[in-house]
């Protein structure tokens, strides 16, 4: 469903954007993640095939990846995708993604985590910024526009975590990007968001982000890391 907005809401939303248990299942394959060569050029169609190439090229693994667990404490929603005005002629929109972790972890997980947004078609991305806060004062809102990956795509942030006190600086929070449409684009777009989540010594190390969807570079066991996927959201009539 498209989803249009007046003015006002235009201002609200780009505003919005600038303010403000154990641990999860074994993945079911164990042992370091060591890679042999530096990950360059690999194909990105979402099979089993590629999986077990990219698994090989960097330790890399596409968010569809079997072997990759859901983390069970955090979830991921649909992004919200509105079109929020246009500028010389293209329509300018926002795709937020939000997550939220139901119980603050007790194990550590002092490694990188990432969050990331993805299109099926190519966009222009204008602008991009992720919050995070903790559910107390003890971790207050931080906002960065320091983008891991940033692409026709989609983008994605990395994410270290601090943890004190029952509560950690990532518990809750939203990624935004700000982005127009295509040139020769007018067909459904489908936005999709994921949270990489890894603990213990492993970490996730970078990202790169498709079509098909994300690509994340971990270090560390496989069995130290979970991926959740939220539901897709579909907009129709995406034109130039």
């Amino acid at each position: 469903m498209r989803r249009r907005s007046s003015a006002a809401l235009c201002l609200v939303a780009v505003l919005a954007l600038v303010a403000s248990m154990g641990p999860p299942a074994r993945a079911g394959v164990d042992g370091d993640c060591s890679a042999d060569v530096a990950p360059l050029a690999y194909p990105v169609a979402d099979t089993l095939s590629t999986d077990e190439t990219l698994r090989g090229l960097g330790c890399l693994i596409m968010v569809s990846d079997p072997l990759v667990p859901a983390a069970d404490g955090v979830s991921v929603s649909p992004p919200e995708v509105h079109v929020i005005g246009t500028v010389n002629g293209r329509e300018r929109w926002v795709a937020i993604t939000e997550w939220e972790w139901h119980e603050v972890p007790g194990y550590p997980m002092p490694g990188t985590q990432s969050v990331a947004t993805w299109f099926n078609v190519p966009v222009t991305p204008i602008l991009q910024v992720v919050h995070y806060s903790g559910t107390t004062t003890r971790f207050p809102n931080t906002s960065r526009e320091d983008a891991a990956e940033v692409g026709p795509y989609g983008v994605a942030f990395l994410l270290e975590p601090s943890q004190a006190d029952g509560d950690m600086d990532i518990a809750v929070g939203r990624s935004a990007v700000v982005f127009e449409t295509a040139a020769g684009t007018c067909r459904e777009l489908t936005a999709r968001g994921a949270f990489a989540h890894a603990w213990g010594d492993s970490a996730v190390t970078g990202i790169d982000v498709h079509a098909s969807g994300a690509t994340f570079d971990w270090s560390g066991l496989t069995s130290e890391r979970a991926l959740t996927i939220g539901e897709p959201t579909r907009v129709s009539g995406f034109c130039p």
